[in-house]
């Protein structure tokens, strides 16, 4: 016996509307290729609390357009093996069972590859600070010294 079988193919019509408005700013040069100093920490300070003080630092943005009211920031880099919301280290001799975290304006952690929430804009010339901060955090103990560096990327999402 043989069974046929007919399946018919519908169409389906999308329209699609949007508006394009001029939103964006400038990324200060300072901000483009910025170095955070993290300071020393020594390895044993991981087993009383698996993260360090935040480090602040500023991404500046100017010169935005009139229609610039908030962005959120992601960020991207090399995800650390056993936390992937973190960066992992780079480089020969780095730390190890240690990850770099990025934390928002309040402290919040901000997932690699996630946006942050929103950081309201002023539309206009003039520079404006966006507040970030670099925190480590113990992904296993013990936590074995060695350099600690980390590299990330970040990208704008206008509102």
């Amino acid at each position: 016996a043989t069974l046929h079988c007919r399946a018919d193919l519908g169409v389906i019509n999308i329209s699609i509307t949007a508006n394009l408005v001029a939103n964006t700013c400038s990324v200060s040069l300072a901000s483009q290729n910025q170095t955070v100093q993290m300071g020393d920490w020594a390895d044993k300070q991981f087993a009383v609390n698996p993260e360090t003080l935040a480090k602040p630092f500023i991404l500046t943005l100017e010169d935005c357009d009139a229609g610039a009211r908030g962005v959120k920031m992601t960020f991207n880099g090399t995800a650390n093996g056993a936390d992937s919301s973190l960066l992992a280290l780079t480089g020969a001799g780095s730390a190890q069972n240690v990850g770099l975290a990025i934390l928002d304006k309040d402290k919040n952690r901000i997932p690699l590859g996630k946006p942050s929430g929103i950081y309201p804009l002023k539309a206009g010339p003039g520079k404006q600070n966006l507040q970030f901060y670099g925190q480590y955090v113990a992904t296993a103990q013990p936590v074995k010294a060695g350099l600690a560096n980390a590299d990330a990327t970040f990208s704008l999402e206008y509102q």
